[in-house]
């Protein structure tokens, strides 16, 4: 659901000059094929699908689906990351994980790195369940994702998610604050002109020693 439509973009550039040079080979795609590459959803939640589904019904997807490999409270590690754990109601609150701000976080899940409810949503929808990516409807993905949201105390039992209701889920992620692009690492205009980066300012500024450095 959310996607960089950088790819499809060069995928279908590279389609289009196929057809220019070799003539005879292949087809113009159709816009229904078009539109189904076109599934991008960005953070703002604009292009969210008409879909819904509640806390209660994704814990029942969760136990038959997810809880095998995830556990029953989402914080297992056998298999894979944990998805929820080391955050509190301040977190959510503030939008900071309390927790990473130290040197060494006392535990790691996906709920203290998630920027975005479109990722989580994305991810679900194309990967899960393990070994069955992309078997879920919409309406199922959102209800796991609603109950995950529960899980990582975002929102109450009674939370149902859909377009209507994704803002606040969003609003309410627990690091949704701890993400930045102003460094020197993303280029570009600096976010006071309009841009996400700082303008191209190397981070850090030190000069590397190319000579009898220290160890």
């Amino acid at each position: 659901m959310y996607r960089w439509c950088s790819l499809a973009t060069l995928l279908l550039g590279l389609v289009a000059g196929a057809w220019a040079d070799y003539p005879g080979v292949g087809r113009p795609a159709t816009q229904a094929e078009l539109a189904l590459w076109d599934s991008d959803i960005g953070p703002d939640l604009q292009r969210l699908p008409a879909a819904r589904g509640s806390v209660l019904e994704g814990q029942a997807i969760y136990a038959a689906q997810c809880a095998a490999c995830h556990g029953d409270d989402g914080r297992a590690t056998e298999i894979f990351y944990a998805l929820a754990g080391g955050v509190s109601a301040a977190d959510v609150a503030s939008g900071r994980v309390a927790g990473l701000q130290g040197a060494e976080p006392s535990e790691g899940s996906t709920f203290m790195l998630l920027p975005s409810l479109t990722t989580l949503l994305d991810y679900t929808a194309r990967a899960m369940p393990f070994g069955a990516g992309g078997s879920l409807s919409t309406d199922e993905v959102f209800a796991v994702t609603a109950y995950l949201l529960h899980l990582a105390g975002v929102v109450d039992g009674d939370f149902v998610l859909d377009r209507s209701s994704a803002e606040l889920a969003q609003q309410r992620l627990p690091n949704r604050n701890g993400f930045s692009t102003d460094h020197g690492l993303w280029p570009g205009a600096a976010a006071v002109d309009g841009g996400m980066g700082n303008g191209g300012i190397p981070e850090p500024d030190t000069v590397r020693c190319m000579a009898d450095c220290d160890p």
